[in-house]
């Protein structure tokens, strides 16, 4: 029987304004897509880390709007997935976690920008790593939080799939 994507994890759904994002009840899956959809009461950051860890176990390289050259951060305590702490965002991070291996993620954000239909949106890509002191421990919760800036609005959520 072949695998088919499923909802992995509890889904979270912003009723007032609140942070983080979070879902901590993920199952193990070796693939998983992650979606967001965020909306900063006034201004928030995109902060992401597995398992809540805020070790320095990341490593990240990021283009904003095809900037160049790549950002480059390692060891850091966090993914940092901010452009501009103002927007909304619509996020999907594609990531791959086998047991044993460095844990690998893509990730594609997309940002209103400045409004109107004559200006473009803002684009976010971002590969990373989370490398762990065991490689062999499971990934069981995602988290966007919005670090020193204030809550995400209403209505932000976050959902997970996942296969193997």
């Amino acid at each position: 029987m072949v695998d088919q994507w499923q909802v992995n994890g509890t889904p979270e759904t912003l009723t007032s304004p609140s942070s983080p994002l979070e879902i901590t009840d993920l199952s193990d899956k070796k693939f998983n897509e992650v979606l967001s959809g965020n909306f900063p009461s006034t201004d928030a950051f995109q902060d992401f880390t597995f398992n809540s860890s805020t070790a320095s176990v990341y490593a990240t390289r990021k283009s904003i709007n095809g900037a160049t050259p790549d950002i480059t951060t390692t060891n850091a305590a966090l993914v940092d997935l901010r452009f501009n702490a103002t927007d909304s965002y619509l996020q999907v991070i594609n990531s791959c976690w086998i047991s044993g291996q460095e844990k690998l993620a893509i990730s594609h954000m997309v940002s209103s920008g400045v409004a109107g239909a004559g200006n473009a949106p803002d684009r976010g890509e971002y590969v990373f790593k989370y490398v762990p002191a065991d490689l062999t421990n499971n990934i069981t919760g995602v988290k966007l939080d919005k670090g020193t800036k204030t809550n995400y609005d209403t209505d932000s959520n976050i959902s997970a799939f996942g296969t193997d």
